[in-house]
């Protein structure tokens, strides 16, 4: 009899532990292996950047350091001058563009080339266990104001997304020292930093901008442009202007009220795909950067000072451009 209450209380003890385990365990969504194309923007007053980042199906492993990474390669496309009338595209043939490795504790680490002028190591991309108020020390970023910089950043707040049959944490971070204008970095489980791309960036002020526009993975999409609302739905990320003659197509929009006071609404006839509206003043300056996120978005103009601006609309299906007046 004792011998039973023994083991009963052996059995109960080991599947106590055995819960316990699983309960503080934690799976992370990996980034794809395979399949996966990430489209990046990179806008300025001067040029527009979109790169279509991708791994190789042929030979898509590279050793560094006696340590396997997933090698990334770019296809990019660059458009000059683009207000008011923007110059032909420039397509860049495909080269390297970084390399990257996962653990699985949730951490995320790249190898990028020289040009990005974040040294040889390897950098922490993402890190998925990390909770609100956690801060992050000397984390390799780039920035407009001085390129590479070791950055402090903060965990404001963490969340999930729901997406299809899957739940992805969101992490939204802010540098603690920003050098001019600061941006926020939100790295989402299994898609990347859907605010600045494949590298973390850090102020990026009035120059330029970078974000994700679209994710898929073979022929699903997981992410084309909508913090908010992350689709799960049939497709696959294309650059813009492949397959697009010279005369671009007019995409119906309207902005008002003009003259604005305190907002500015941008309203379409539908919602439209990868659709970013980019404000310049009158010099060619940019002023903001931010993708519609229905049939109607709102712009809060605090702290923009009154004058004519520019507003130039970007979908994948083509482009429109006009101007608008901010009253005292």
């Amino acid at each position: 009899m004792n011998t039973i209450i023994l083991k009963t209380r052996n059995v109960i003890i080991l599947c106590s532990i055995v819960m316990s385990s699983f309960a503080f365990a934690q799976n992370y969504m990996p980034l794809p292996d395979s399949g996966v194309i990430w489209e990046v923007w990179k806008q300025s007053a001067q040029v527009w950047q979109y790169n279509s980042i991708y791994i190789p199906d042929s030979n898509p492993d590279t050793i560094i350091n006696g340590i396997t990474y997933h090698k990334l390669f770019s296809e990019e496309v660059d458009v000059f001058n683009p207000w008011p009338d923007p110059d032909p595209p420039y397509f860049i043939d495909p080269y390297y563009y970084a390399a990257f490795r996962e653990d699985d504790s949730g951490h995320v680490y790249f190898i990028y080339p020289e040009f990005f002028s974040l040294g040889p190591d390897e950098v922490l991309y993402m890190d998925l266990t990390v909770q609100k108020g956690d801060t992050i020390k000397q984390l390799p970023c780039l920035s407009t104001a001085t390129m590479f910089r070791l950055a402090d950043l903060v965990v404001d707040s963490t969340d999930f997304i729901s997406q299809g049959p899957y739940l992805r944490k969101r992490i939204f971070l802010r540098d603690l020292d920003p050098y001019s204008f600061e941006i926020y970095n939100i790295w989402v489980e299994g898609v990347g930093n859907i605010a600045a791309g494949l590298i973390n960036y850090v102020d990026n002020g009035w120059s330029e901008l970078n974000f994700i526009s679209c994710m898929s993975v073979f022929d699903t999409i997981y992410y084309d442009g909508d913090i908010d609302l992350m689709p799960y739905k049939p497709g696959r990320c294309i650059l813009p202007y492949v397959g697009i003659n010279e005369v671009d197509i007019d995409i119906s929009i309207k902005v008002y009220p003009s003259p604005a006071k305190d907002y500015v609404v941008f309203e379409t006839v539908s919602n439209l795909r990868g659709a970013v509206v980019t404000i310049t003043d009158i010099t060619g300056r940019p002023v903001a950067a931010f993708p519609l996120t229905g049939e109607k978005t709102v712009w809060q103009t605090a702290g923009v000072n009154p004058g004519v601006y520019f507003y130039r609309l970007q979908t994948r299906e083509g482009s429109s451009s006009g101007k608008f007046m901010i009253a005292p």
